[in-house]
């Protein structure tokens, strides 16, 4: 039977939340001390709502599955990534339930992260049906770790996904308990990986990052390590490829926050390879897609905006 054309370029289930971003004097003294902060900010959370808005700024289609509270934030939530392009057809509002938060404490390039679950981990199996499988041409998982509700449910997902001829990107994100349960088992199911240094370390148990990079290249994905002001590398079919900060980038950047520039490099490195651009163009597209969301606080003011076809 012909595949039917897909309405979108990519899908993902969203870990629906905002973040609220404190910076300043943020480390939390007891005992009723009250302090003053430098400033706040509250901005669109969620690693795949952040990647959905960059892939779109890039010219691609993305459609976010999932829920909302039906409270301020979720009204938030649900207008900005309209205004971005993103496909929200398919979030509900849900009075049963809160809308995530992430509270992010700011000091210079490094930030403690204070989360409500919530609406996080709101969709349901039976959001995921063959009718949305037939409506995309690739599938990326975020959130790995905070949406366990459907953790046994992936394999099953990307079996099907495959069986509509759709390719499957993971980013499993950090795990608040550091024991990274099934995301060696799901490596082979997925085209690309895209951890950051530290998750590939943790995953493989390689200290070495090409060691660790080469391991987890061993289940067939092309995976694509990122490094931050070092850049990105990527490893797949015993070949190497190493993207640097460009110089002209790295000597006029300002580094506000570092809050989804590993999500939005996700965006560009997926929309590059979607289009079946070289991996090297893949690895720029994503560094420059990350280094462009530093300039500002959250992980959706600054993306780039650049059609890319």
């Amino acid at each position: 039977m012909k595949r039917q054309r897909p309405n979108h370029d990519v899908g993902c289930v969203s870990d629906m939340c905002v973040d609220l971003i404190l910076r300043g004097n943020v480390r939390p003294r007891f005992r009723q001390i009250e302090q003053l902060i430098g400033d706040y900010l509250l901005e669109v959370g969620g690693s795949s709502n952040i990647f959905a808005s960059q892939f779109v700024k890039l010219g691609g289609t993305c459609s976010v599955i999932g829920a909302v509270g039906k409270d301020p934030f979720g009204i938030f939530l649900l207008d900005a990534l309209a205004r971005t392009g993103v496909d929200i057809a398919r979030v509900r509002s849900d009075p049963r339930i809160k809308t995530g938060l992430g509270t992010a404490l700011v000091e210079g390039e490094d930030r403690a992260i204070l989360t409500y679950t919530g609406s996080i981990d709101a969709a349901r199996r039976t959001d995921l049906t063959d009718e949305l499988a037939a409506s995309v041409r690739h599938w990326h998982i975020a959130s790995y770790f905070l949406m366990p509700r459907l953790m046994p449910f992936w394999r099953t997902w990307i079996r099907r996904l495959r069986a509509h001829g759709v390719t499957v990107s993971l980013d499993c994100n950090w795990d608040p308990d550091e024991r990274w349960i099934g995301v060696r088992e799901l490596l082979p199911l997925v085209d690309v990986f895209l951890p950051n240094t530290a998750e590939a370390r943790a995953i493989s148990g390689e200290h070495d990052l090409r060691r660790a990079g080469a391991a987890l290249a061993a289940s067939g994905a092309l995976v694509a390590i990122k490094r931050g002001g070092d850049g990105a590398i990527a490893f797949h079919r015993g070949r190497t490829w190493r993207g640097a900060v460009p110089a002209a980038i790295a000597r006029r950047l300002r580094v506000v926050d570092t809050i989804g520039a590993g999500d939005s490099f996700d965006g560009g490195f997926l929309r590059a390879w979607l289009l079946k651009r070289p991996i090297d163009e893949c690895l720029a597209l994503g560094i420059r897609c990350g280094a462009a969301s530093l300039s500002a606080a959250g992980g959706l003011t600054s993306q780039l905006r650049e059609r890319v076809a």
